[in-house]
């Protein structure tokens, strides 16, 4: 079967461009052409995905396409591990069609199980404790050899004349002293003699050894302090319990039961690290330029040792080589069987796995709980049990749509790419880049990738803005909303939230851009509907509707519209179009339906007893509206730089902190610890009473002297590339 090129960000058919890539941003769909990727043949369903290099030869058109991920395209190991196993049972659970209680039950973060595996001290670990004092004695003391060299010295110490003496004697005459009747006086001659010789094959071995482990040692204790960072979190969420939201508390509990239940894990955590350090320190001073002098360190010298009377009659160098063989254990024993590209393959399908299960996660948090069977191709996921027309809709490119009525909100992009693994800012600039044309403002998409918190912390502040910048808050002088970059990890709990985050935004957003509804009629019919009524307004074009109407008040509208529909049916005659007043009658049943979905809470999706009451309009378009159940305002502000409207949350009151490198901390994850999930729109860093736009991503009410002393939106900040696209505001 042959197959085709699907781009799942721009979702169009388009072939993969050479140069720099993103790891899992192509999909190979059933088509007619027949390609292969590194020398296999491509079929349906597979990424375009590599460890490294690819190169992609079309048999049709006899072209090569040749491209590369980088050193970085992958994430870490422990994110790597622990995605992949979620995706194996997640997968699991899409093949057996089991229902959305199913899927709840699997959590999207690090198991306990999982999580006591990877603390629990590793084969190699204590095998590098047992050999370590053989490996460091050997490495001080090493087996030396004696070889022969020839200096250049003067001729009056010289005690042997050797052929090579000779030769370069004759072809030197700078080495010549004088000329004489019989021959030549030398000044200078190569003197043979003997040095001690340490750079052969099994001191090669013992420098490659201590790179290896010092490499292991490293990504483990890289891997136990995440795993440690994520077991504080859950005591700060624990012990902050008090101080926010109880709809987030209480969810967070019931996701992180499994891990509060066990305390002793933090102990093990600590201890383990403590241990991985001493041997990291160890490991650090055989690496030392006075250690093995004169060894070539990076000479490649395979895996399969090779048997020699030193590694054998040694007893350093023997327990040096059993190190050797124990590390190639651990290393092909934790490694999936395979090549490299079926490995970035099944790492490539497990995160879109893995994405799925964080969006039914993220939905339940928002109180808007799935129901059905979820599968790629398959019929739409309901959302809210479908009392407010949500859905979710997993493609076959693997991507999800977010869907309400005929509506698309949104399209999630998951892209296996770890965009910020290097932790250096040009690369992070190139991955970016890679992004910017995917740039799109309709359907807005929402790209989700595998991100740690450690890795944007050590970013500049205008790149740690653009790679966490969820549809609610993105990077300043961002241009018109469509692209936005969501972090998540199994290590971190808050990917849940700032991913409920940005649905809870779309949600709204969707909301309130019909805001005010209209209805297009003749300008005398909208006078005579309107009337004297004060939650309606007639425009040159049709009606307005200001506000959701109390019972008397739209009885009065219908009248009155009941009135218009008689005439048009008594004096038909005359002309009078009896089907446009049943259309405005039908219009207006819908406007108001509409209108009374303005006054549902976005946090607990209450609808409004009275919603006349609680719904206020105000000028501009925009109006103010306060939930009975939750005593939360929201409401709808207009941007005085793009003139887009966008929703606000009116939650508590907060502070405008800095953090340890001077830059506010109310980045992506600065929100994450402020709110989670129940917020909107960002706020602005120097006054929280304002909000970020974001769609244009600026604080269109502050000064321009405020903006030049604001950490996220100043000079500094406005230069930097965004990957946004700029569009007019919606009318």
């Amino acid at each position: 079967m042959g197959v085709r090129i699907w781009d799942r960000l721009l979702d169009v058919e388009a072939p993969p461009a050479p140069g720099r890539g993103l790891l899992g941003r192509s999909l190979f769909l059933p088509g007619d052409r027949e390609l292969s990727l590194n020398g296999a043949t491509v079929r349906p369903g597979r990424y375009l995905s590599a460890e490294g290099g690819w190169a992609l030869w079309d048999e049709k058109e006899h072209g090569r396409t040749e491209g590369d991920f980088g050193y970085h395209a992958m994430p870490d190991d422990i994110t790597a591990y622990v995605v992949t196993a979620i995706g194996r049972r997640v997968a699991a659970l899409v093949a057996e069609g089991t229902a959305e209680d199913q899927w709840l039950a699997e959590t999207p973060l690090m198991g306990g199980a999982d999580m006591d595996e990877r603390l629990r001290p590793q084969a190699i670990d204590e095998e590098i404790e047992l050999r370590l004092p053989h490996l460091r004695a050997a490495c001080h003391d090493p087996v030396t050899r004696l070889r022969t060299v020839e200096r250049l010295v003067p001729a009056s110490q010289v005690r042997r004349v050797t052929p090579n003496a000779i030769a370069r004697l004759t072809a030197r005459s700078e080495d010549w002293g004088r000329l004489r009747p019989d021959g030549i006086r030398p000044a200078r001659l190569l003197n043979p003699g003997r040095e001690v010789d340490l750079d052969f094959y099994e001191n090669r071995v013992l420098a490659r050894l201590v790179d290896h482990l010092w490499h292991h040692v490293q990504a483990r204790l890289v891997e136990v302090s995440r795993i440690q960072a994520m077991l504080d979190d859950v005591t700060t969420y624990t012990d902050d319990a008090s101080g926010r939201p109880w709809r987030e508390s209480h969810y967070m509990f019931t996701l992180i039961e499994a891990l509060v239940q066990s305390p002793g894990r933090r102990e093990s955590a600590q201890r383990l690290r403590q241990d991985l350090a001493k041997l990291r320190d160890a490991l650090v001073e055989l690496r030392g330029p006075a250690v093995l002098p004169g060894v070539h360190r990076r000479t490649d010298v395979g895996a399969a040792l090779r048997t020699t009377n030193v590694f054998t009659n040694d007893e350093r160098y023997r327990n040096a080589a059993a190190l050797w063989r124990a590390w190639i254990g651990e290393k092909t024993g934790r490694t999936p069987s395979g090549s490299h590209a079926d490995r970035a393959e099944e790492w490539c399908q497990a995160f879109t796995h893995y994405t799925a299960l964080l969006l039914l996660h993220a939905f339940t948090h928002l109180g808007l709980p799935p129901a059905g069977a979820f599968a790629p191709g398959g019929d739409a996921l309901s959302i809210g049990r479908g009392a407010e027309g949500i859905s979710l809709r997993w493609e076959p490119t693997g991507t999800f749509t977010l869907i309400r009525g005929q509506d698309t909100l949104l399209r999630i992009v998951p892209i296996a790419h770890a965009l910020t693994a290097s932790g250096q800012a040009g690369i992070v600039a190139q991955e970016l880049e890679a992004l910017r044309p995917a740039a799109t403002t309709e359907p807005p998409t929402l790209v989700v990738y595998p991100g740690q918190r450690d890795e944007r912390a050590g970013l500049p502040l205008a790149h740690r803005l653009q790679v966490f910048q969820g549809c609610d808050a993105p990077a300043p002088s961002s241009g018109a909303w469509g692209l936005s970059l969501l972090p998540v990890s199994p290590l971190e709990i808050d990917s849940v939230t700032r991913l409920a985050r940005s649905l809870r935004w779309s949600l709204t957003e969707h909301l309130v851009r019909g805001y005010p509804p209209r209805i297009v009629c003749p300008a005398d019919h909208a006078r005579s509907i309107v009337g004297d009524s004060k939650w309606l307004a007639a425009a040159p074009d049709g009606i307005r509707l200001l506000r959701p109407p109390a019972p008397h008040e739209l009885a009065a509208v219908q009248r009155r519209v009941d009135a218009l529909s008689a005439r048009a049916a008594q004096f038909r005659w005359r002309g009078d179009n009896a089907d446009l007043i049943q259309h405005i009658a039908a219009e207006l049943a819908r406007s108001v339906e509409w209108m009374a979905e303005f006054t549902r809470c976005p946090l607990c999706r209450a609808a409004s007893a009275d919603p006349a009451r609680t719904f206020r309009p105000r000028d501009n378009h925009t109006f103010r509206s306060r939930c009975d159940a939750c005593d939360i305002g929201w409401e709808l502000r207009r941007c005085a730089s793009c003139g887009h409207g966008y929703p606000v949350l009116n939650a508590a009151p907060i502070e405008s902190t800095t953090d340890d490198q001077g830059g506010s901390a109310m980045d992506g994850d600065g929100i994450d610890r402020e709110f989670g999930s129940e917020t909107l729109s960002a706020r602005c860093w120097m006054r929280p009473a304002v909000a970020v736009c974001p769609h244009c991503g600026n604080c269109g009410e502050t000064s321009a002297a405020s903006r030049s002393a604001c950490d996220r939106c100043g000079p500094s900040m406005v230069a930097a590339p965004s990957g946004r696209a700029v569009t007019k505001p919606r009318q």
